[in-house]
């Protein structure tokens, strides 16, 4: 293109252009100035031809979406170039796809490049009508300039055809995720129930006939699931009439223009007809190609005339595939490539088989149908049912399948309270590690995504299922945050949602923070909230801090705290009080004492023992805890005496007068309570002369002296015994075995009265003589008969530390009278015969 010259003699400043310029005749800055401005106004005309050159070249839908790398093809012999991009208005995945003219202009004749073209513009304005879960959705209509078509679909891996090995206009070199890929038996199952649904909605409800159902017009979707595409040849049936006219395949037409030959129906062929049952031709044929490693019955090579030729071979290809198959396909497939229409299940009742009727698929086929479901109840049934079932899916699909579905749910807010249990089911079902890689990065999205309060509950009450999975730098920078801000809610259920979550992230906070921000925020809301359960989990909240505080802050903060609660009569309330006192009672650094025990904590606790509301369980609880500080007070209080106090020394028991020998028995005689008071009250004084202590025998039999008693009767007055007259009060005990007396003087004892205490000889001097005398008259050894009425001699050996037979006063008070049966006197024998002996007859 050529420009006309730029004169310099063209351009002439005016006086206004110059700001006041008079000459009319150039300068040299003028020219320069005028130059300068044609060639801006060049520029200009450059830019626009060549902005209207490249909008030529380039597609408009550029302008919607950031194109990236090419990943895969479908279509007629694979004509349309599957490219990964981002819409620009909200960075969405999705997948572009791109068809070049410049791959008809082969064709050599225009009108067959037209063909081509207006196939693939029919094909997307066909995807744009249907609304099915089946069928490729279509996010962006078709945009055309000089070079290409494109038109933009959610996100797709590849096609089946890729999958199965035909890498026609794939990138160099292959995916490796497309090369390796094995589909599992699930996937498989699931995959051909969910193209029968496509063609089951295209026959049912769109009255259309696919007329090219094979792989390529099959797409994987980054989900999993597969979409049923290329609606190029698509037909529609008319007043419902079974069969329409259709022309065959024909080497006269592009074959970019038409069907696969290698699954098209016999009867399109031969009879030139095709109907829905033709699709069903096709499908079988699919099928057969998936288990035969991407070969079809039939490969043709675009020759009518092979095609034919193979076809009447079709029973023995397919004898040889059948065994590749699962048993429950063979019969329905053999039936749908049968040439005979009449044989051919519909789309419908081919779906119905009991091969596709498992748990599995049944859930996930719900689950993909979720935006058909008329009230959120039925939704609700498929998140439920999808819970039960997710230990039984496989990992591939799991990951693959169920988690981009339930991420979108999450995302939505008609869907997220819904979809919310069965995300942390998943997230409770698979491993720590799965979880850091596969499901936190779409997890996170999850939570930093607005959602109602209700969804924000629920994550609140599942944390521990989460905390156990996360590693700890999450848990700090998503779960901490998430339960503080939740505490400054306005929210109530929100708000004790997030108490009871404090008992789980404790061991994620330091000190500092438990007592800055937990120990106030649960203080505010309990003295704010009259709810009952916020009150509860506010308590619970206090109780979990409490190793977290030192001591000062307990006394001056939670002590006073409790202090104010009026316990009222609510069962709860009293028992998270009583289990935030064993709490503090459970270690001293608490600083509870035995004095703040008396006087503060337990005067409002001990009504509570006659509480209605208690149960048999909680009284237990509350009755432990009381016993508890009772004894911690009388610990501490016995201590605290036991120092203060004289320890006062306890006086000996009263002992009969005996031998020093015989004062080194561990075994003591004492002295009766009733003999001494009768002898107190006698009016007659006696005195004896010492009483002989007979030795014992190391026999079992003990052998005794008769004595000769002399008796002299003395008159007893007040001024010659003055002890006789007025005996001393005494406090009587008995010992421990019930028999011996312990007494204790209210004073202690005067020394003279010592001996007259102790032993039943009066008090004698130096100058008196004794009164009563003992001799023996017999020295002869003679056994002595046991008599009630015998004084007998008091015998004291080494068997006298055993304890009396029962029944014995002697044994009783732990003097022992011999192991023989007949030494058994008693003290009722010894005053009888003592009366007997002072009457003087």
């Amino acid at each position: 293109m050529s420009y006309p010259p730029v004169y310099e003699s063209s351009y002439f400043i005016t006086e206004q252009d110059r700001g006041g310029y008079q000459s009319s005749k150039p300068c040299g800055s003028c020219r320069l100035l005028c130059c300068a401005s044609s060639l801006a106004k060049t520029m200009d005309v450059f830019s626009m031809i060549k902005h209207s050159i490249i909008s030529d070249e380039v597609n408009p839908i550029t302008r919607y979406f950031d194109i990236r790398q090419h990943v895969a093809s479908c279509g007629p012999e694979m004509v349309w170039k599957i490219f990964d991009a981002i819409r620009l208005e909200d960075s969405k995945e999705v997948s572009v796809f791109f068809f070049e003219k410049k791959i008809a202009d082969k064709l050599h004749k225009p009108r067959r490049r037209e063909i081509v073209s207006e196939i693939l513009r029919r094909e997307v304005q066909l995807l744009l009508k249907m609304k099915h879960p089946k069928i490729l959705t279509v996010i962006h209509p078709l945009e055309e300039c000089h070079n290409s078509l494109a038109f933009a679909t959610e996100p797709v891996v590849a096609s089946l055809a890729n999958f199965l090995g035909n890498y026609e206009r794939m990138p160099v070199p292959v995916p490796s995720h497309i090369k390796d890929r094995e589909f599992l038996e699930l996937e498989i199952k699931y995959g051909i129930l969910q193209i029968t649904e496509g063609l089951s909605y295209l026959h049912g409800t769109e009255q259309i006939i696919h007329r090219n159902v094979c792989p390529q017009s099959v797409l994987v979707t980054k989900t999993g699931s597969w979409k049923l595409a290329g609606l190029g040849f698509a037909e529609m049936v008319v007043n419902g009439k079974e069969k329409i006219s259709c022309q065959p395949w024909s080497t006269k037409a592009s074959k970019l223009a038409q069907p696969n030959l290698n699954y098209i129906a016999p009867e399109v062929q031969t009879d030139k007809k095709c109907s829905m049952i033709s699709d069903i031709f096709s499908l079988g044929i699919t099928v057969c190609c998936i288990y035969n490693n991407g070969q079809p019955l039939i490969s043709a090579e675009h020759n009518p005339q092979t095609y034919l030729k193979q076809l009447e071979q079709l029973t023995q290809q397919f004898g040889d595939v059948a065994h590749k198959m699962p048993l429950p396909l063979v019969e329905p497939v053999e039936k749908m490539i049968n040439k005979d229409t009449r044989y051919r299940p519909t789309a419908q009742l081919f779906s119905l088989l009991k091969y596709f009727h498992d748990p599995v698929v049944s859930c996930l086929q719900r689950l993909d149908n979720l935006e058909q479901l008329e009230t959120s109840q039925q939704r609700a049934e498929v998140y439920t049912n999808l819970i039960q079932v997710i230990p039984d899916i496989h990992k591939k699909v799991l990951y693959g399948h169920v988690l981009p579905n339930l991420v979108e749910s999450c995302l939505s807010i008609d869907t997220m309270f819904m979809a919310l249990p069965a995300m942390l089911a998943l997230i409770d079902h698979v491993s720590k590690a799965d979880y850091a890689n596969v499901i936190l990065p779409h997890f996170r999205t999850i939570l930093n995504y607005p959602r109602p309060m209700q969804a924000t509950v629920y994550l609140l009450d599942k944390l521990d299922i989460i905390l156990a999975k996360s590693p700890i730098d999450v848990i700090k920078t998503e779960m901490i945050p998430l339960v503080f801000n939740t505490l400054d809610s306005n929210s109530i259920q929100a708000q004790e949602a997030a108490l009871g979550c404090i008992r789980l992230i404790k061991e994620y906070l330091d000190d500092n923070i438990m007592k800055s921000m937990v120990l106030p925020r649960a203080k505010s809301l309990y003295n704010k909230s009259d709810n009952m359960k916020m009150r509860i989990n506010a308590l619970t909240c206090i109780d979990t801090v409490l190793d977290s505080l030192d001591k000062m802050i307990i006394l001056d903060e939670v002590l006073p705290f409790l202090m104010d609660i009026t316990l009222g009569q609510d069962a709860k309330i009293v028992m998270a009080v009583v289990g935030i006192y064993k709490h503090l009672m459970s270690d001293k650094k608490f600083g509870l004492t035995h004095n703040l025990i008396a006087t503060k904590v337990m005067p409002p606790l001990i009504p509570q023992t006659v509480n209605p509301g208690l149960s048999m369980e909680q009284f237990s609880a509350l009755m432990e805890v009381l016993r508890d500080m009772l004894e911690h007070i009388d610990r501490k209080r016995r201590d605290k005496m036991k120092q203060e106090t004289v320890t006062v020394p306890i006086p000996h028991r009263g002992l009969i007068n005996m031998s020093a020998d015989s004062q080194k028995d561990s075994t003591r005689n004492f002295l009766s309570v009733d003999d001494a008071v009768h002898l107190q009250k006698s009016r007659t004084e006696y005195s004896f002369s010492s009483l002989p202590i007979l030795e014992s025998n190391k026999t079992s039999s003990i052998e005794h002296q008769p004595v000769k008693i002399t008796i002299r009767k003395v008159p007893a007055t007040p001024e010659s015994h003055p002890k006789l007259s007025a005996p001393k009060p005494k406090s009587i005990t008995h010992n421990a075995s019930g028999g011996s007396l312990d007494e204790q003087t209210l004073s202690p004892p005067h020394p003279t009265e010592i001996q007259r205490r102790h032993s039943l000889a009066p008090p004698q001097t130096s100058s008196t003589p004794p009164i009563i005398s003992l001799t023996s008259e017999d020295t002869t050894d003679k056994k002595r008969r046991s008599s009630a009425q015998s004084l007998g001699p008091f015998s004291f050996s080494d068997s006298d530390s055993r304890r009396g037979s029962r029944g014995s006063v002697f044994g009783s008070l732990g003097i022992s009278d011999g192991p023989a049966p007949q030494r058994r006197a008693s003290f009722q024998a010894l005053g009888e015969s003592m009366m007997q002996l002072f009457s003087g007859k």
